[in-house]
């Protein structure tokens, strides 16, 4: 299964060719995630991340035009972490039996979601709508996937494999997300992936051509 092609890099304010500006840069970043994990948005202000990660306020500017610039390049990275650990969850795919394939399809997202889930909230929360393009893209391209996946499967025999995958993965994104928020030791429980597991194989029934 092809891994889907990544967004160009948006460009930093200031590129940091030498290795000291390159070590404030990614001090910066770091600060910003961790006051976003831990505290939340409102917490996350440029003066709060540069007194965290220990430069002045001006040598973040010299980087980030602003706190916006900064949180699209924490996005950035965040979904470029998703995509790998997807990728490699992915592998081998194609060969599984339709059951076990749909439990390495569960794990997959799991795994993906499971990324800095607390971040990843803060990331949703921080940007405003119009904004959330490269989330949104990375949630596309994960549909696109699998919905490539079931119409591989003759033996499946899916009637609309873009809206059975888009209805899939959402859902399980929907739920992996509010168990991460509100439970998030259960993330880990065998039984809720078994029980995703199961919704999922319910639904490609269901779904089956006439």
């Amino acid at each position: 299964m092809a891994t889907p092609a990544r967004k160009t890099r948006p460009r930093l304010r200031r590129s940091p060719v030498q290795g000291r500006a390159q070590a404030t840069v990614e001090a910066i970043v770091k600060a910003a995630a961790q006051i976003l994990a831990r505290h939340g948005p409102e917490a996350a202000t440029t003066n709060a991340i540069a007194a965290r990660a220990g430069v002045s306020i001006g040598s973040l500017y010299q980087y980030f035009s602003d706190r916006d610039a900064l949180i699209t390049e924490l996005v950035r990275r965040h979904v470029a972490q998703m995509r790998e650990v997807l990728a490699a969850a992915l592998q081998g795919l194609e060969d599984r039996p339709v059951p076990a394939a749909i439990e390495q399809i569960v794990a997959a997202i799991i795994a993906s979601h499971r990324v800095a889930p607390r971040l990843h909230q803060a990331l949703h929360q921080s940007l405003a709508v119009s904004r959330l393009a490269t989330i949104d893209r990375f949630e596309a391209d994960l549909e696109e996937m699998v919905a490539l996946a079931l119409a591989a499967r003759e033996e499946l025999a899916i009637a609309d494999p873009g809206l059975t995958a888009s209805l899939l993965v959402r859902a399980l994104g929907g739920l992996i997300r509010t168990t991460l928020r509100r439970e998030p030791e259960r993330v880990d429980d065998p039984a809720l992936a078994a029980a995703m597991t199961g919704m999922i194989l319910g639904t490609l029934e269901r779904a089956r051509r006439a």
